[in-house]
């Protein structure tokens, strides 16, 4: 084996072994919370015993409906987005013969259409349902798929302008959905805590990559044509917006007629779109009393000066990190080319297992979030998403300094751990600080920064390793910014 095959082997061998323990470690946790059930339901000769009956067991068969009805839908999401990532540029480019300013130019439609579309989808979510918007992006996400079955230039671009509309609302609404259900459910009463989800969700996302990119390139090799998929993209939508149709319903938790009273058995709203009856509703269940803790948002609002300070910080942080993330992306290629030709090897490149390589050091970053902030509760997650920051600040500079393949690869593959622990430290923080009736329309704006900041960068592109020293060295300047920013204004 090479270089490459040895570290995708290794990565695969370091995750698999995680996986296990992780698989064991669950459960164990299950085991637990049956037996707290088992007692739950047993337990009739005091009142505390009463109310472990009525609110222990039901929070933990809810948790185990809530990630049945989630999990399978974001896998199937991003299945649909990681079939078509590896195959857009090749398919503009090599299939249908465009020049490179036409790609370029498609490639910015697309990030245009996400900025400007981060304005508005996510206060429309808010007011029509995020089940709603999650269905849209399966709709609109079909089209833009279509789109490429065309030659002609308009229809391609209209088909990014999709693009870019659905990745803002992948990004938004279903991330939005989830924390509002899970404040609803009152899961935070069990076991499955907010920060495991978000982590679970990037070792999934990274799994499915690899997974995708395979089968992605099998159906090319199979079809003779990179339009293949993108067709496949639209079979996974497809079960996706079935599931979220019929199965994101709640459960009976806390009381059926608590449930059906607020109608959270078919959508979750931001402020502006829950119809007063049901906040009326409530009050009266609940006799007049204050709505009970479960229920309550504990997130400040966008109008609490404080978080005004923690929101700025998130958008500046989601901007850097993430504009210099979508800019790896562009040039990773070009510089271990680059490095490839000074190590005077003409082979070419295997970019596929590279990839796989990434997207598992990818998902082993996620697994480490999991491990140091939930299970071994090492640092907090400020504190944490400041080291990753860091870190992922000096993979960048060093590249620069160390010319050597195989380092470059292993600086490129820290900095993808780093996005694989970062994600998830972000969603947990934005959970926090994020109230849930305005979660859909904070996120849309968060994204509009990034979005700018990855055009600009895009549109100012040259040729040769210089430009790309200039743009690594930027990044991380700025990333080190971000790092003494979030230690300064995030709170835990």
């Amino acid at each position: 084996m090479d270089f490459y095959q040895i570290n995708l082997v290794a990565f695969v061998l370091l995750n698999g072994s995680m996986v296990y323990r992780q698989y064991r470690q669950d459960k164990r946790v299950e085991l637990s919370e049956k037996i707290q059930e088992f007692d739950a339901e047993n337990d009739t000769e005091s009142d505390e015993g009463h109310i472990a009956k009525v609110d222990l067991a039901p929070a933990a068969s809810s948790a185990k409906h809530f990630t049945n009805i989630f999990f399978p839908v974001y896998v199937l999401v991003w299945g649909a987005d990681w079939l078509q990532g590896p195959f857009i540029y090749t398919l503009y480019k090599d299939e249908k013969k465009l020049s490179e300013e036409s790609v370029a130019r498609l490639f910015t439609t697309g990030f245009l259409a996400g900025a400007v579309s981060a304005l508005f989808v996510g206060s429309l979510a808010d007011k029509f349902g995020r089940k709603n918007a999650c269905l849209a992006f399966c709709a609109i996400t079909t089209l833009s798929c279509l789109s490429v079955l065309s030659n002609n230039i308009s229809v391609l671009f209209a088909g990014r302008a999709l693009g870019g509309l659905g990745t803002t609302l992948m990004y938004t609404v279903f991330e939005a959905w989830m924390v509002t259900e899970y404040n609803q459910r009152g899961l935070e009463r069990t076991s499955l805590k907010l920060s495991t989800i978000f982590g679970r969700m990037i070792t999934l996302s990274s799994v499915v990559a690899v997974l995708a990119g395979l089968v992605g390139q099998v159906l090319v090799s199979w079809t003779g044509t990179k339009c293949a998929p993108f067709v496949a993209s639209i079979c996974c939508l497809a079960p996706a917006s079935l599931i979220i149709s019929r199965k994101w319903v709640s459960p009976d938790q806390p009381s059926k007629q608590l449930h059906l009273m607020l109608d959270l058995q078919s959508e979750n709203f931001g402020d502006s779109g829950a119809p007063k009856e049901k906040k009326d509703s409530l009050k009266l269940l609940l006799g007049g009393r204050s709505t009970p803790s479960f229920l309550k948002q504990e997130s400040i609002t966008l109008t609490s000066k404080p978080v005004d300070k923690q929101i700025l910080t998130l958008g500046l942080t989601s901007c850097c990190f993430e504009g210099s993330m979508y800019l790896f992306i562009f040039f990773w290629s070009p510089a271990l080319k680059s490095s490839h030709i000074l190590a005077h090897h003409h082979s070419a490149l295997p970019f596929g297992i590279i990839f796989a390589s990434f997207m598992g050091a990818m998902m082993l970053g996620s697994m480490l979030f999991t491990k140091i902030l939930t299970d071994k509760k090492w640092m907090t997650c400020r504190e944490l998403l400041q080291a990753v920051v860091t870190l992922a600040s000096g993979s960048l500079l060093f590249t620069i300094f160390f010319r050597s393949e195989y380092v470059t690869f292993w600086l490129f593959c820290l900095f993808e751990a780093c996005v694989g622990m970062y994600f998830p430290a972000m969603g947990y923080q934005k959970g926090k600080v994020v109230a849930d009736g305005e979660r859909a329309h904070i996120y849309g704006l968060l994204r509009i920064p990034f979005n700018i900041f990855v055009v600009v960068a895009l549109s100012l592109t040259k040729e040769g390793d210089a430009y790309r020293e200039v743009i690594f060295m930027t990044c991380s300047g700025l990333l080190l910014i971000v790092s003494a920013v979030v230690g300064v204004f995030l709170h835990d």
